[in-house]
Parts: C-alpha cells; structure tokens; sequence
C-alpha cells in the first residue's frame, strides 16, 4: 500500500473540525520522530510493500503509543476507518489502551431502520453490538451512557452488556460507571409538556441489573435519574454489596425527583469524593458521612435540582468536629434559575457558578463572606457571561468583591467575568493576604480609578493607585510584583477554556 493511499484514506476519516489538530499531530510525528525509523534498515514483519525511503514518512510505523493514544480520541466509526489504512493500524484498533473509555450515544452500533410514520430511525443492530462485546469489551476500563432518546436502545444495550457479563466475560475490569437519563430529550418534553419524566419501570431494572454484574467498580456516577422516594429508596442496594470496599468516588445527581436524604452513600468505606445534590443531603446521612473516610463534598445543583431544606447550623459544627478534614464545596452548573442552597456552618471551601447565564449577585457575595469567612477558599464565576453587563461603578460587583477579599482571610482563588476596574484589580491583589490565583477577562477590564479616596488610604497610596490603574500594562507589572507571579488577564478564548481543577 502506497503512502499516497494511506493519506488518502486518513483524510476521507479525518478531515473534520474536531479531528483537524489530529492530522497535524500525526504529520509533526512522522516527520519528526518517525524518520528515523522509516530510514531504518532493520525489516519487520510488515515491509511487504515497496517503499521509497526518501520520499515517504511511513505513517503506518507511528509508535504504538502514539497510534493509540489518537485512535482513543475518535468515536467507533472513525477507528474503524482509520484501521483499513494498514495492518498496523489495523492492529492497534484491537488494542486494549484504545477501548478503555466506551461512550454509548445515540447512533452508538446502530443501524438506520426505516419506520412507516416516522422515517428513518437508528436502531440498536444486536449483531454488531454482540461482535464489538466479544471483540474489544476485555479492554473497557470506563463506561459512559450519555443522555438519549431513543429509551428502548439504552435498555437493549444494558440488557446485551448484562447478559454478555453473566454468560461470557465478567467484566471486573470496568472501574467506573458513568450514567446520565435524558430526561429532558423524552417525547412528552419534546411535545411541548411542562413535565419532566425520570427513568423506571424496565430502564431502572435494567440499569440495576448492570450495575449488579459490575463488581469491581471504583468510581459511580448516576445523574437525572428522577426516581420516586420508594425506588431511589433501593436504588444502591446491589452496589453497597459488591462494591462496598471498592467505591472511592460517587456522583448522584438528581436522583429522585423529591427532596429525599439517601443514606447509600455512608455505606461506602473507602469513599473520599462525593458529588450529590443538596436534596439528598439530611441531618442523619450527614453526621454518618463525617464517619468515613470522606475528604471532599460537592453539592451540585443543576436545572433539575428541587429546592431543599439545608441541612442545620448545629449539624454541620458536629459535623466538623468529627471531621475536620472535610472540605464542602457549593457548584451550580448549566441552566440554574435558583441560588446557592446555602448551609449555614458548613466547612465550605469553593463557591463556583459555572453558569453564564446568572448575573453575579452582589447580595450572593455578601452573604458568602458573612457565613463562610472562616472557611473560603476559592470564589468563581465560569464561563463567558450571556447577560448584559454594567457599566456604573454602583451597579458593578466591585465593592463586594473587595468585602470579600477583606472578610475572607483565606481566599486563595478568585475568577471573575463582569466588568471590574483595573483599579479593582490592584485593590484585590495588595489588600488580600492569601490571594495567589487571580482570573479576569480583558475584555472586561476598565482602565480607569472610579474609587473615591478612602481615609483609611494615605495620600501616596491613593495617588499610586489613580497612575497605575490608568493603563493596562502598569496594572500587569503591578500585579505581578505583588503576587510574585506572572499576572495577565485573560483573552475570551482562554476565559472560556478556563477550568477549575477540583481537589
């Protein structure tokens, strides 16, 4: 096979905008570090073909590693493209480092089936699935179910993977379960109907039947679930047998659609990370938690989440002297419409909104450095804003912010996307004692002091203050002398790349 037919092939598979940077990792390697080896003159077991050495790069020789690792980042369809390139390629597409992640989406070992009344529809093909199980399943580390519409293809799948596990294969090597409903992709939803409908019936027995045939799993994640009480109320009850020892990490989400306290979560003995919404959280659960061996709680509200009642002042002090380890974190992510669920006495580290559409609340703000100004550590708003922003310095979030700076003493990070005054900024670094990671937008930045003279300033600081602020590159050299580091804002494309790493 000639060089120009690999690349024509690979292209056909490629040449899309999300697997463009692919194409140009593949040329940067072949022309770099794969010369050496297509000049080499030792033969392997594919020199079948004719090469010319000195016109061809052999991007059938690619390492191992390095096939593998692109042939992980394309979805099934695009890996078996690209392994009719050669044997080589053909060979890493049955490797095990390339399956360890298996996403299951809509058109996931489907076939187009035309219906009479509603055209064409992708259908679970049971053969294909079969032959995938039996082929590359040895090699699945981390399942992920993404949200569907198509119910009876989700239920056909983990019914199929079910039965393969108790007939063929134990698949003990799954380490992680990641499983999110569609509720809102549901054909009632779609007509227009104001409710939301969860999983059950034949798709809850089924998803607990997976689950049960999983028996070596460490980390579990189950999102928009929407159970009645009495269902979530047994939900877990397979997992804490055969799991009980193994789960390090749990992630429930929306999992009834009532508020409803689910005591699961303490039966995991080796549990250090939990992400569940503040609706499954009570005073009885959250006393045995600080019993385990758990270091970081998320509570993460999202579009679906109930409001809750929180959880008491005098719980969480107790829950603090039994752990004092434990770290609570408050995220709201996607489409939120309420507020922070605040927990009054909670040993809450982070405050994140993830939520462009939310306006940054000046009362929120407020409220954060009246509760938790013993406790916070970091205080972010993600994302580009979708809201019309301010322009006043009184409608602006810049006195607020530097209350919490102030209120806070241990704030190490603070990420901000409204307009703020560069003047802002060098109050927030000079007068915070901890602050070591400070995020804003260019594009957000006012280059002008709008703050009246404090009397708590002297008059040289003051004037400091009014020379620096009025451009942008005094501001950075500032800063950056200040936080001992190398301090610039934030172009959009980085701000809205910008994550939070958890830990």
């Amino acid at each position: 096979m000639s060089n120009e037919h690999n690349y024509n092939i690979l292209a056909q598979s490629y040449m899309r905008p999300a697997n463009i940077f692919l194409v140009a990792y593949i040329s940067m390697c072949s022309l770099n570090g794969v010369k050496n080896i297509a000049t080499s003159k030792r033969k392997t077991k594919y020199d079948d073909y004719d090469y010319d050495e000195k016109s061809t790069s052999r991007w059938d020789y690619l390492p191992d590693i390095l096939l593998e690792d692109i042939f992980s980042r394309l979805s099934i369809r695009e890996r078996y493209y690209a392994s009719q390139v050669c044997r080589n390629w053909n060979r890493i597409f049955y490797s095990k480092k390339v399956w360890e992640t298996f996403i299951l989406g809509d058109k996931t070992l489907t076939r187009r089936k035309f219906n009479y009344y509603m055209g064409d529809q992708y259908v679970l093909d049971h053969h294909r699935t079969q032959l995938c199980l039996h082929k590359v399943a040895r090699g699945f580390r981390k399942l992920v179910i993404k949200p569907m519409e198509n119910f009876h293809n989700l239920y056909e799948f983990m019914t199929i993977l079910s039965y393969f596990c108790e007939n063929f294969e134990s698949l003990v090597m799954i380490r992680s379960l990641d499983f999110t409903f569609g509720c809102e992709l549901s054909p009632e939803v779609a007509r227009g109907r104001d409710k939301v409908f969860g999983t059950g019936g034949k798709l809850l027995e089924a998803l607990k039947r997976l689950m049960d045939d999983l028996k070596g799993l460490k980390h579990l994640s189950l999102q928009d679930l929407l159970l009645e009480k009495e269902e979530a109320k047994y939900l877990l009850d397979d997992v804490v047998y055969n799991c009980g020892e193994t789960i390090q990490s749990l992630k429930l989400i929306n999992c009834s659609k009532e508020p409803y306290a689910m005591l699961h979560p303490v039966c995991f003995v080796n549990i250090h990370t939990l992400t569940i919404s503040p609706q499954h959280l009570g005073e009885e659960n959250v006393l045995l938690l600080a019993n385990t061996q758990l270091r970081n709680l998320y509570l993460l509200q999202t579009k679906q989440t109930e409001n809750a009642v929180p959880v008491s002042f005098k719980i969480w002090r107790e829950c603090s002297k039994i752990s004092p380890r434990l770290r609570v974190h408050h995220i709201l992510d996607g489409p939120v419409e309420t507020q922070v669920i605040w927990q009054d006495g909670a040993p809450i580290r982070s405050i994140i909104y993830d939520t462009p559409e939310i306006k940054v609340s000046i009362s929120c703000i407020f409220h954060a450095s009246n509760i938790y100004c013993n406790t916070l550590e970091v205080f972010a708003y993600l994302g580009i804003p979708e809201y019309q922003l301010q322009e006043s310095f009184e409608d602006r979030p810049d006195t607020s912010l530097i209350l919490l700076s102030r209120c806070c003493p241990f704030l190490d990070t603070l990420v901000i996307r409204d307009r703020i005054s560069t003047a802002t900024i060098l109050l927030l670094a000079s007068q915070s004692r901890n602050l070591r990671r400070l995020v804003v937008r260019r594009r957000g930045l006012i280059q002008k002091c709008d703050w009246p003279h404090n009397p708590e300033w002297s008059d040289s600081f003051y004037d400091w203050l009014r020379k620096t602020s009025v451009s942008i590159e005094k501001t950075k050299s500032e800063v950056s002398r200040i936080l001992e580091c190398v301090w610039h804002p934030l172009t959009e494309e980085e701000f809205r790349c910008f994550k939070l790493q958890r830990t």
